[in-house]
C-alpha cells in the first residue's frame, strides 16, 4: 500500500530536484561561495545546499519559463506520467489470481511486485545523478520509452518468467519517470510557484493510487489481465510526444558541460547497482526455491544466500569507499533519526503492501468475489490510510511534532494486524470492512513521519539525500517483505493441500493457478481446499503482525524535534 497512499510527491524525488542547475545559475552562485565554504567547514564536506541550488534556478526570469498552453500541456503531461506510474505500481495485485490461473503457477507471484519495486528503488539514485549530468529531456524520454517497453513486455508475456522480466523493465522506467517529473517541474516555474504545483501533483498521484485496484478489477473482468499493462503503452506514448514538444532543456553548468562521457558514467556509481541488484536477486531466488522446489538446507538455496551476503558486503564496502559520492553516504546513514526512519518506513510500508497484495487473493479465491468486487473491497484500507495520512499532516502542522503520530501508529498497527489474522472463510462483511479500514488508518497515521524527520534533523544540504534514502527504504522494504510472504504462503499451501488429493504435492501446486486448484477438487473437498488456502494466507498475516511490531523500534528511536523550530 506504500504505493497505495504514497502521496508525498516532493519527497519522492527531492534528490533529483536539487541537482539541476544551468550555466547562468551556476555563475550566479559564485557570490555565495564564501557562505558555502563556511558551511563546508561545519559539515566536513563541500557545501552545495538545497536552498542555494533552488535559489540559483529561481534566478531565471519568469519570461524564460514555459507559459500559456505550452506550460499547461507540460503540467498535464507530468500529471499523466505520475498517474501511469502509480497505477502501474499498484494495479497488479488485483490481477494476480487471473494471472496465476493463466500461467498455471503461483511460484512467481511475489516476483510480480518485487521485480518492479527492486528496480524502481535500486535505480532512483542513478537517475537522480543522470538528470544532473545529462540532458534532462533525453533522460526523461529514455525512462518513458523503457516504461512503455516494460508494459508491452508484460502484456505480451507468454510465460510467468517473461512477465517478471517485463515488471523489472517497467520498474526501471518508473524510477526515471518519478524522478524526472519533479526535475522538470523545478525547471518549468519559479520558486514561489512550486509548492502549489508539487502539492497538486501529489494529489494526482494519490488519486491514481486510490483508483488502481478498482481500475485493475474492472479491466481484468472486462477485457482481461493483459490490458492492465497494455493500457500504459498508448498513454505513455502520448506523454512522450508531449514532452518532446513542450519541454526545452536548460543548459548545464560549465563544469558539467566540460565532463567527458567516461567522467559522467563514473559519477553514476553504477558499480553499486551492479552489486546491489544481483544481491537482491539472489536473495529472492533463495526465497522462491526454499521449501518448495528445494529444501532449505540444499545447495540451490544456501548458494544464493551466500552470494547475497558476499555481494551486500561488497556493496557496503563500496559505499564506504566512495564517501559522499556513494549512493547511500555513511555520514547520513548513521544519523539516529535516519536509521529510525528507515526501520519505521521499511516495516510500516511493508505491512500495507503485503495486505494490499494478498487481500485480493483472499477475496477472489477464498470468498469467490469477482476481480471488480475485489477491487471495491480494497477501498476501506486505502481510504482509511489516506484519512490517516491527513490526520498526520494536519496534526504535525498544528503541534509541530511528528514523533507522537509515529508512536501512536506503532501501537495500534499491531492491534489492527492482529485483527486481520482472525479473518476466516466465513468472516462477516462488516468485520472485513472494519478490520481492513483499521489497518489502513493505523498505517496512514505514521507514514509521513520519517520524511518529516529527515527534513527536520538534517542540515538543509543533506535533506535531499535523506529523503531519497527514505524513498529507497519504502520501496526496498516491500520488495523483500512480499518475497518472504510468498515463501510463507506457498510453503504452507503445499503442506495444507498435499493430503487432500493424491499426488497434489508442492511442485504441482506451484504449477497450478489458485482458482484451478479449487475447481480441480471433487465437490466434496472443494470447501476443504478453500479452508486450506485461507489457513495458508494466515501465515502472511502473521508476517504483517511481526512487521507492525517492528515499527515500534523506529518510533521509539526517532528524535522528538519540532518542525516549527527547524534548524537550517
Amino acid at each position: 500500500m506504500n504505493e497505495s497512499i504514497e502521496i508525498i510527491a516532493p519527497t519522492t524525488t527531492a534528490s533529483s530536484m536539487t541537482e539541476v542547475t544551468t550555466d547562468e545559475q551556476h555563475a550566479a552562485s559564485v557570490s555565495g561561495n564564501a557562505d558555502n565554504n563556511e558551511l563546508a567547514g561545519s559539515t566536513g564536506r563541500p557545501a552545495t545546499t538545497f536552498d542555494a541550488i533552488t535559489d540559483r534556478v529561481s534566478l531565471r526570469g519568469e519570461s524564460e519559463y514555459p507559459s500559456g498552453a505550452k506550460f499547461w500541456l507540460l503540467m498535464l503531461t507530468l500529471a499523466a506520467v505520475l498517474i501511469l506510474s502509480s497505477i502501474d505500481m499498484n494495479i497488479v495485485a488485483t490481477a494476480v489470481p487471473s494471472i496465476t490461473d493463466y500461467f498455471h503457477t503461483v511460484a512467481d507471484v511475489g516476483w510480480y511486485s518485487s521485480a518492479f519495486r527492486l528496480c524502481q528503488c535500486s535505480f532512483q539514485f542513478v537517475f537522480g545523478k543522470a538528470y544532473k549530468l545529462f540532458s534532462i529531456k533525453a533522460v526523461f524520454l529514455l525512462a518513458n520509452a523503457i516504461s512503455i517497453a516494460g508494459s508491452l513486455l508484460c502484456g505480451a508475456a507468454s510465460t510467468s518468467t517473461m512477465l517478471v522480466v517485463g515488471r523489472a523493465v517497467a520498474g526501471l522506467g518508473s524510477a526515471g519517470l518519478l524522478s524526472g517529473c519533479f526535475v522538470i517541474l523545478v525547471q518549468s516555474m519559479p520558486l514561489h510557484k512550486r509548492p502549489m504545483f508539487t502539492g497538486m501533483m501529489g494529489a494526482v498521484e494519490g488519486l491514481a493510487t486510490l483508483s488502481a485496484p478498482l481500475l485493475g478489477g474492472a479491466i481484468v473482468q472486462s477485457v482481461g489481465w493483459r490490458w492492465c499493462f497494455y493500457i500504459n503503452a498508448p498513454l505513455g506514448a502520448a506523454t512522450l510526444v508531449l514532452t518532446m514538444c513542450c519541454f526545452s532543456d536548460p543548459p548545464k553548468p560549465s563544469d558539467i558541460s566540460r565532463m567527458g562521457l567516461k567522467q559522467k558514467l563514473m559519477q553514476l556509481d553504477l558499480i553499486s547497482n551492479l552489486l546491489f541488484i544481483p544481491a537482491l536477486t539472489a536473495l529472492f531466488l533463495a526465497f522462491s526455491w526454499a521449501g518448495t522446489k528445494y529444501s532449505w538446507g540444499s545447495g540451490p538455496v544456501i548458494g544464493p544466500i551466500i552470494a547475497f551476503a558476499v555481494l551486500m558486503a561488497a556493496f557496503i564496502y563500496n559505499q564506504k569507499r566512495r564517501g559522499d559520492a556513494a549512493a547511500l553516504p555513511f555520514r547520513i546513514m548513521k544519523r539516529r533519526s535516519v536509521i529510525a526512519g528507515c526501520i519505521f518506513i521499511m516495516c510500516g510500508n511493508s505491512t500495507g503492501n503485503v495486505l494490499e497484495y494478498y487481500l485480493p487473493t483472499y477475496y477472489q479465491v477464498v470468498r469467490g468475489y469477482t476481480p471488480a468486487k475485489s477491487g471495491y473491497m480494497m477501498l476501506p484500507i486505502i481510504i482509511a490510510g489516506t484519512i490517516g495520512a491527513l490526520i498526520h499532516g494536519f496534526g504535525t502542522s498544528a503541534t509541530g511534532y511528528y514523533a507522537p503520530f509515529m508512536l501512536f501508529a506503532s501501537i495500534i498497527m499491531p492491534v489492527a494486524a492482529g485483527l486481520i489474522t482472525t479473518i476466516k472463510i466465513n468472516t462477516s462483511f462488516a468485520e472485513l470492512i472494519t478490520y481492513t479500514a483499521f489497518s489502513g488508518l493505523a498505517y496512514g497515521i505514521g507514514f509521513s513521519g520519517p520524511q518529516n524527520a529527515v527534513q527536520t534533523v538534517l542540515p538543509v544540504e543533506d535533506v535531499p539525500l535523506g529523503t531519497s534514502i527514505m524513498l529507497f527504504s519504502q520501496s526496498f522494504g516491500p520488495a523483500v517483505a512480499i518475497a518472504i510472504a510468498q515463501v510463507l504462503f506457498v510453503n504452507q499451501l503445499s503442506m495444507n493441500l498435499s493430503g487432500l488429493v493424491s499426488g497434489l504435492n508442492g511442485a504441482r501446486i506451484e504449477n497450478t493457478g489458485l482458482t484451478q486448484i479449487v475447481t480441480s477438487m471433487p465437490p466434496s473437498k472443494a470447501r476443504e481446499a478453500l479452508v486450506a488456502i485461507d489457513k495458508s494466507l494466515i501465515r502472511t498475516w502473521y508476517l504483517v503482525v511481526g512487521l507492525a511490531c517492528a515499527t515500534m523500534v523506529g518510533s521509539l528511536m526517532i528524535e522528538w524535534r519540532s518542525v516549527k523550530s527547524r534548524r537550517d
